[in-house]
């Protein structure tokens, strides 16, 4: 009977044992399909746990019988019984007598004991001896699988344990062949012969990669020991490491991915993955592994022309490789700038921007300006003006003035609003108002009102994917004014002041209205020194009228100082022999009259306007026909916004129809009476031009800028800027800018024996004009 029952029990803990595994592994093929709960699984994996905790324990008592054994040995050694030195026989030698030899042969044998301990590898049960293999399983008739394993082939393994080693120092030291016995002729066979097999080499490395990456990512490993000249015979060493850099710079720009790259944490890579999860990792572990590398080996490379360095000769190969790999860098930066370390080269490109060599400097200065001017999400033009920011702070303002220019190819437009916020608030709880009355209100109603506020969120979460672009639009922002406010502050240098007064000029309408009074004074201040150039000086002027054009109204400053600034400037213009200068000079006066005359017509009195008009007009007789074109735009610009300023094209007794003397050689536009004479002159010795556009022009303005008719003007013209015009004029004119009407006054002068300056240029072309009336 006794042996029944503890049969039947012996039994039941069998089938229990049977149905408790069947139920786990159905468990745990559900959890991993993903078919039961998360508190499921979370149980199953405690049940799991405890069941193998005695396996820890009992791993954790090895381990700590381990220990209490090395300290035992340890004890041993260290506390063995000495003899008092007085009971120690001076006769004996017992550094040389058999009982010291036999403890040094012990000592020694245990040395080896615990060496080989440590070196011995453990073993567990089911696990294989270093020299067994295990073959295919056999299952047998009842159902149970047998493993059998073998002895491995010695032979084998000596084989393979002297190729590692073998190509071990095939890597690290790459045979070299001398060619030292060959002439110069079967040389440069051989060279060839190895140029083609090096660029066979990298020919299918690339294609590899590019019709299969995943599987042929390693082949990044081959192509970057091609760039460090591994492997590679030094007659065709330097020409294979230049087609390589270029082969996986291009190579990396093709298969780059559209993200970037996270790395994985420990517990991350703990977790148990699919083989396609696993794969792709693996691709984007090697991916990003070697294309750091190459950026590391490029960086090597092009930091030979750092500003501490000495300078490079153009035909070393150094300077060669190193000019190179800054273009690979470039190219990187700019094509793949979502990528991981597009940064580290920011900010690698914004050192050498300083540097002695020139192409450079300005390789590096248009690479990030054309970084600047593709950036979409704004997150590398914030890091960008960021670390140029620092940098100008770090050099106390003696940088290239290149690399400040490339903050004008910044596209922000807008800076961050502050009021979505409260606006959400505010939907939200009229949404609560209109749940919590739904039971006054009917269905229809109630769904009306509703659908209407989800449409209201909805709107509003659409404008808050903007938000985060707004918000590294403000940051740089802050960093860009740094910058310009940083080099004003010191003025290490007036070459640094045209791109810092021009970035203000197109940025100042996104600045604080704190710093308005702030900026309006340094400008005012700026505009006095009379060592500053006259594009400078325009340029302190249209920033100025950009302040008070926008949210600077509010500010309590007279501008008639920056009026009667330019108003003296515009007399300079002619004067200007670089045609580059006096593109950009007149580029910004045709910004800044906009701003002034156009912006501003109910705040401008009439006069003023007219003075402007007529002084414009008199330069515009001296100047060629690309710059004639844009004066003449802007004139017709101010006829339109002002047109009580017809006057001007009266043919009267009283000149303009105001009477009285007009002073053209005073500087001040207020009390030159412009109004008391007219530019009937100037618009006739004009419409005589060569140039058809300019003809069009100055008729249109004599009979009254009509729309319609004879005299109208082509949408084709009207419709463009007038440094529009201009550019498109210098790019299709080819006849030269020889000045020649400048140099036709300068004649005239010279008869009355007079010299034509900036001061009595405006008394001139008043009295040239007059005696040539009857030829006009």
């Amino acid at each position: 009977m006794g042996r029944d029952l503890l049969a039947r029990d012996k039994k039941l803990r069998e089938m229990q044992t049977k149905n408790a595994k069947k139920t786990s592994r159905k468990l745990t093929n559900l959890g991993k399909k993903k078919k039961i709960s998360r508190n499921i699984s979370d149980s199953l994996r405690d049940i799991k746990s405890r069941k193998n905790a005695g396996l820890h324990q009992l791993k954790g008592h090895v381990e700590d019988d381990w220990a209490d054994d090395r300290l035992i040995r340890r004890e041993t050694e260290d506390n063995d019984d000495a003899l008092p030195l007085d009971m120690l026989d001076a006769d004996i030698d017992w550094e040389k007598s058999a009982f010291s030899n036999m403890r040094k042969r012990y000592a020694q044998r245990m040395e080896e004991d615990e060496e080989d301990f440590e070196v011995k590898k453990r073993s567990f049960a089911g696990q294989l001896k270093h020299d067994e293999e295990e073959m295919l399983p056999i299952k047998l008739q009842d159902g149970r699988l047998i493993r059998p394993t073998r002895q491995k082939d010695e032979e084998e393994d000596q084989e393979d344990e002297e190729e590692k080693p073998e190509k071990d120092e095939d890597e690290t030291k790459p045979k070299q062949e001398d060619y030292s016995h060959l002439s110069a002729s079967e040389l440069l066979a051989k060279r060839k012969e190895l140029l083609d097999e090096f660029k066979e080499e990298i020919s299918t490395s690339c294609q590899s990669l590019l019709g299969d990456p995943e599987s042929n990512i390693m082949k990044l490993r081959k192509l970057y020991r091609l760039c460090k000249g591994e492997e590679v015979h030094t007659l065709v060493r330097e020409t294979v490491q230049k087609l390589a850099v270029v082969s996986m710079m291009q190579i990396l720009v093709d298969i780059v991915p559209g993200y970037s790259i996270r790395v994985l944490t420990d517990e991350e890579r703990q977790q148990k993955q699919k083989k396609e999860t696993k794969k792709l990792i693996q691709y984007e572990e090697s991916h990003l592994r070697y294309h750091l590398k190459f950026l590391q080996l490029c960086e090597k490379f092009a930091m030979k022309f750092d500003p501490k360095h000495h300078k490079l000769v153009p035909e070393s190969f150094s300077y060669k490789i190193g000019f190179l790999s800054l273009k690979a860098l470039c190219r990187i930066m700019v094509t793949c700038a979502h990528f991981n370390y597009t940064t580290n080269i920011v900010s690698m490109l914004v050192r050498l921007s300083s540097s002695k060599n020139k192409e450079v400097a300005t390789l590096a200065c248009d690479a990030i300006a054309k970084m600047f001017s593709e950036d979409v999400y704004l997150k590398m033009s914030l890091f960008g003006s960021r670390s140029i920011s620092t940098y100008i702070t770090k050099m106390k303002g003696r940088v290239n003035p290149d690399l400040i220019r490339t903050l004008l190819s910044l596209t922000i437009k807008e800076v961050e609003q502050r009021h979505n916020k409260s606006q959400k608030t505010k939907i939200f709880a009229q949404r609560a108002r209109v749940k919590k009355e739904r039971s006054n209100k009917t269905a229809r109603k109630y769904k009306k009102q509703l659908d209407k506020l989800e449409a209201d969120l909805k709107e509003l979460d659409n404008q808050e994917v903007l938000s985060e672009k707004l918000k590294n639009a403000t940051e740089a922002m802050k960093y860009v004014f740094q910058a310009y406010f940083s080099v004003l502050k010191r003025m290490p240098d007036l070459k640094l002041l045209e791109p810092c007064l021009e970035g203000l000029s197109q940025f100042a309408h996104l600045l604080n209205v704190e710093f308005f009074d702030d900026i309006v004074k340094t400008m005012e201040d700026l505009v006095e020194r009379k060592n500053l150039r006259i594009v400078d000086q325009i340029y302190c002027i249209h920033t100025v009228f950009i302040i008070l054009s926008g949210e600077g109204k509010i500010l309590n400053v007279d501008p008639s100082k920056f009026y009667r600034s330019l108003y003296r400037i515009l007399n300079t213009l002619p004067f200007e022999a670089k045609p580059e200068l006096k593109l950009k000079q007149l580029t910004v006066t045709a910004k800044a009259l906009y701003c002034m005359l156009n912006e501003r017509r109910k705040q401008v009195p009439l006069c003023r306007v007219a003075a402007f008009v007529k002084r414009l007009l008199a330069i515009a007789t001296l100047m060629d026909d690309p710059y004639t074109l844009c004066i003449i735009s802007i004139v017709r610009s101010l006829f339109i916004a002002h047109p009580k300023i017809s006057t001007l094209t009266d043919d009267d007794e009283c000149g303009g129809g105001a009477g009285g003397i007009c002073r053209l050689d005073i500087d001040d536009p207020d009390v030159s009476n412009a109004l008391g004479t007219n530019v009937i002159l100037e618009l006739k010795l004009l419409s005589k031009r060569r140039n058809r556009d300019i003809k069009k022009f100055a008729n249109n303005i004599l009979n009254g800028c009509p729309s319609t008719g004879p005299h109208y003007m082509p949408p084709s013209l009207v419709n463009k800027l007038p440094e529009e015009l201009m550019k498109i004029e210098l790019d299709n004119d080819s006849m030269p800018l020889e000045m020649k009407y400048l140099k036709e006054l300068e004649a005239y002068c010279k008869k009355k024996g007079q010299e034509l300056t900036t001061k009595n240029v405006q008394f001139h072309i008043s009295t040239f004009l007059e005696s040539r009336r009857d030829m006009i």
